[in-house]
């Protein structure tokens, strides 16, 4: 189980977008349009090439081909169903999971704590580690990125996660100032992932 994270999007040059998009599948291509802002359009196109740089290491895959959708958007290989991955991407930082078990990854920024919003989100128990938290923007940022993981892991849409404590079962986590990644899997049996911090996405495979 391997999570890798690309954080340092300064560094990708101003032609990324245009060297790179041409080269992924037509659905990719059509999700990484639709965003408005490059920095979108840079953090799709890193989750891709850390997906390819993973299935190559790992599972000697030189081509993930288009993506195929579950019923909740959760996407997979249909050419390779014994390969599971997630992709997420924040303002800070992209990550991809990858497991031979169904898996959820996701990555968050940082932001201001919102105790309404924490309130709709956050069980009795985890607003209580809020209350007593000195740094709760910190730690909700956690919780969240736990939640989105375990609900990717389960292939369902994290609404009914909402104010529910989750199983113990996180299997790695990474976090700086910026932003937290947190990595579920499906069940409660799980191993500890490897987690690979790239400094230089131009070496992944495309």
């Amino acid at each position: 189980m391997w999570a890798y994270i690309f954080d340092d999007f300064p560094a990708l040059g101003g032609n990324f977008i245009e060297e790179n998009i041409r080269h992924m599948p037509h659905s990719r291509q059509e999700k990484c349009a639709r965003y408005r802002h490059d920095s979108d359009k840079e953090a799709c196109i890193v989750t891709y090439l850390l997906l390819l740089k993973g299935l190559w290491e790992h599972y000697g895959v030189e081509s993930a081909g288009e993506f195929y959708y579950s019923r909740h958007g959760k996407p997979y290989l249909r050419d390779h169903p014994h390969i599971f991955f997630s992709l997420s991407h924040c303002k800070h930082g992209a990550a991809c999971a990858l497991a031979d078990v169904e898996i959820g990854v996701d990555i968050q920024d940082v932001r201001p704590f919102d105790i309404r919003l924490a309130r709709r989100v956050c069980s009795e128990g985890e607003m209580r580690k809020l209350s007593a938290s000195k740094d709760p923007a910190k730690l909700f940022c956690r919780l969240w990125a736990e939640k989105e993981s375990y609900a990717k892991a389960e292939g369902a849409s994290v609404v009914p996660f909402f104010r529910k404590d989750l199983p113990k079962n996180l299997a790695a986590y990474h976090e700086t100032e910026n932003y937290f990644m947190a990595l579920r899997t499906k069940g409660a049996g799980y191993e500890a992932a490897q987690i690979i911090i790239l400094k230089n996405i131009q070496g992944c495979p495309l």
